[in-house]
């Protein structure tokens, strides 16, 4: 009886350790567009979905950085969520309806921004 309860423990103490998952926090960068400080802001804020841990557009090379965790989030879903604030990117465009509610000066599809 004793040896059979030692070879339970030792069962369940290696099947505990097989479930044990590893968080993979990924850092990636995409192209989005914008002209300006406030776009940074509106882009930097729609990129916090769940499992973002960290998000920096810049306004000259119109990357994104991001740091995600990637069992809870990836870079389309980011994506998806600035588009629907009205910003562009390869992995999802902004329906016109979302591009329209941008302030003019934000409105990279017809020119630069004429107050920075």
């Amino acid at each position: 009886m004793a040896l059979f309860s030692c070879a339970f423990l030792l069962c369940s103490q290696t099947t505990f350790a097989q479930t044990k998952t590893t968080t993979s926090v990924l850092t990636d960068t995409i192209t989005i567009s914008g002209n300006c400080g406030e776009c940074k802001s509106r882009i930097e804020d729609a990129a916090y979905v769940k499992g973002v841990k960290k998000a920096n557009w810049d306004k000259k090379t119109k990357l994104l950085t991001v740091t995600y965790t990637a069992q809870k989030t990836n870079l389309s879903t980011i994506a998806s969520a600035i588009a629907k604030i009205g910003h562009d990117s390869r992995l999802a465009t902004a329906s016109d309806k979302n591009y329209n509610k941008l302030p003019n000066c934000c409105a990279y599809r017809n020119g630069k921004c004429h107050h920075e």
